[in-house]
């Protein structure tokens, strides 16, 4: 039964047709397409990667260091308690200064706010009051003193005004002004009062967050609206008004489509050049190499004897070399420059090609066109090119392919270990290194040039085998 199966799955493939566009729909679904197409996408992104990217793969902003990709919600980095007015015009009364402002018609620039003399110069000039300004120190976490030593610390993150009120615990405002002893007196009033242990933070170091925008705004008790969610005047104005908070926000943007990395650059920009960088530099080692390797292997087969023996001796020797090993000892001891990683990639790429065509020589040799050529007077080099050359072609355009898979990963595991393409150039391996440190918290740095390496080298790696079964007759199927 099984015999007869096959015997008829075989009929319906020769019967197939091979004219007219059924033809052509048979040919073609015998190709790998999704590495065509992957390997299409890749030249086209090289070729045009100045037009594609849209931003200088080089340059970095500091404030889009580790941005998050387009799909993501805006972040809050960090937050920082601004001053607050505790009188004017001698009534006592704490209120930020947005608030006060408000009530006394005072316009005060937000860059301007975290300056107490400006805000004091503001409602002398503006209201004709006198306010005084203080700076509130921050009450980061809290520990119950009767858990002992060993109890965890609450998180509290409010200023210690506020943090007074909600423990019941009585400070003046002259204790928390005292530049000296207002640390000591927070610490003493809370730990007799409360029974608390408390750490405080100095106002002027901001408070880190690194948390979406929506659960920052629950966290502080700010209400911000859901379409502004995105908007960074409308976040930095929210949490000013209502928390007396300066907020530094991160909100993804457009022209960073896959975020930023570890100093600020364009993730997109930098995925897209490093395409152009890694080809070029692996088609002139490959080119390289494949010259080199081709013309000893003609060699090697068609002379035979000692020259043959000496050839191949030294490629056995060439491939038992570390080669990672090797270029990272070149690299230290002459530089890291684009001409040694070439040099080094050529040297790698030579080998394959020796062994191959010399034996595919050795056997094209003993052909009966080719006696005649020498019976025609045809020298050496004429044969080698004109008649052993072309016979050999297929074995070296799928080597060549597969050459092509191994040189972008050698390239990548280089740069990753810092032995490949110089910074600040783009390259695939050295921005998978640079991620290294952000992976729990910015994984796309070193995600996206991950995938990248990962599908370029696979798609490389079945087109070459591919290319393996359709030109060789013995692999060739039905």
């Amino acid at each position: 039964m099984a015999q007869a199966e096959l015997s008829t799955d075989l009929s319906e493939g020769l019967v197939e047709s091979t004219t007219g566009i059924k033809g052509l729909w048979n040919s073609i679904k015998r190709w790998p397409l999704v590495s065509i197409i992957v390997l299409v996408l890749l030249f086209f992104t090289a070729i045009f990667a100045n037009f594609i990217g849209p931003n200088d793969p080089i340059r970095s902003i500091p404030d889009n260091t580790t941005l998050a990709p387009i799909w993501y919600d805006a972040q809050l980095v960090n937050v920082q308690d601004l001053p607050v007015i505790v009188a004017i015009d001698g009534v006592t009364g704490v209120r930020s200064i947005a608030v006060a402002s408000a009530e006394y018609g005072v316009t005060i620039p937000d860059e301007d706010i975290g300056d107490k003399s400006k805000v004091r110069s503001a409602f002398n000039e503006q209201a004709g009051v006198r306010a005084v300004v203080m700076d509130v120190a921050t009450v980061t976490e809290v520990r119950d003193i009767a858990a002992g030593p060993d109890a965890p610390w609450t998180p509290v993150g409010m200023n210690i005004i506020d943090a007074a009120d909600q423990y019941g615990v009585e400070i003046s405002l002259e204790q928390l002004a005292d530049p000296l002893y207002g640390g000591t007196v927070v610490a003493s009033a809370f730990k007799g009062q409360a029974n608390l242990e408390v750490q405080v933070q100095d106002a002027a170091i901001p408070r880190p967050v690194y948390t979406n925008v929506a659960d920052a705004a629950q966290r502080f008790g700010v209400v911000i609206a859901e379409d502004d969610l995105k908007n960074q005047a409308a976040i930095e104005a929210a949490f000013l008004e209502q928390a007396n908070l300066r907020a530094k926000v991160r909100v993804p943007q457009s022209d960073y489509l896959l975020g930023g990395d570890n100093i600020g650059r364009d993730l997109f920009s930098r995925l897209v050049h490093g395409a152009r960088v890694s080809l070029v530099v692996v088609a002139i080692a490959l080119s390289s190499g494949l010259l080199i390797g081709v013309s000893m292997g003609l060699v090697a087969g068609w002379f035979g004897g000692w020259i043959d023996e000496i050839i191949m001796r030294v490629t056995d020797i060439w491939l038992g070399l570390p080669f990672i090993l090797v270029a990272i000892v070149v690299v230290i001891a002459i530089g890291q420059t684009f001409i040694i990683l070439i040099g080094l990639l050529a040297l790698l790429s030579w080998t394959p090609f020796v062994r191959n065509v010399r034996g595919e020589v050795l056997s094209l040799k003993t052909r009966d066109y080719v006696s005649l050529a020498q019976v025609a007077g045809a020298s050496t080099f004429r044969i080698m090119i004109w008649h052993l050359l072309p016979g050999v072609i297929n074995t070296v355009i799928v080597i060549a392919t597969l050459r092509v898979g191994q040189l972008i990963l050698t390239e990548a595991i280089l740069s990753f270990l810092g032995a490949g393409i110089p910074p600040p150039t783009p390259a695939w391996g050295a921005m998978v290194n640079d991620g290294r440190p952000f992976v729990q918290d910015a994984w796309w740095i070193s995600f996206f040039p991950g995938v990248a390496i990962f599908l370029v080298v696979m798609s490389l790696n079945f087109l070459g085998d591919w290319m393996r079964d359709r030109f060789d007759p013995r692999l060739r199927q039905l």
